[in-house]
């Protein structure tokens, strides 16, 4: 997870996904970095509300690999609802698991459709302020009824 990184276009945002995911999984950054491209030429990935998927099949992963990104201020998306992006999602799927990948692109859909979650992504500072937005609300609950 990144918070507040200071990207200034889709371009940036896309160097920080690669380069992040290529440190974690090996993946070299370029073979990250240019299907993540290619696959925003086909249609923006901005869903609106400031939210963005971008996604794309990787051929040398091995495992799914995710990042959620949070953004000092907004980048131009080319979102249905022409919002800049400010909180992103980068989903990156092995090529050969093909057949999981749009089921786990619907779920993130569902998680990110919420106003509390991108409204509690926006305003965390830390990385440990963005986890407990995304948990789920009966957990934070348990949490503040059982820590003094």
């Amino acid at each position: 997870m990144i918070v507040k990184e200071p990207c200034h276009d889709k371009r940036s945002v896309f160097q920080a996904i690669a380069s992040n995911i290529s440190e974690r999984t090996g993946v070299e950054m370029r073979a990250i970095f240019e299907p993540l491209l290619e696959r925003e030429a086909l249609g923006s990935t901005g869903f609106g509300g400031g939210f963005a998927l971008p996604h794309a099949l990787i051929p040398k992963l091995r495992d799914p690999a995710k990042l959620l990104m949070t953004l000092r201020q907004g980048v131009e998306f080319d979102a249905p609802d022409e919002r800049p992006v400010d909180i992103l999602l980068a989903v990156l799927w092995p090529l050969d698991r093909q057949d999981e990948f749009l089921p786990a692109l619907a779920g993130f859909c569902r998680l990110f459709r919420s106003d509390r979650v991108l409204k509690g992504l926006r305003n965390a500072n830390t990385k440990t302020e963005a986890m407990i937005v995304l948990q789920p609300p009966e957990v934070v609950t348990d949490r503040i009824l059982v820590d003094p």
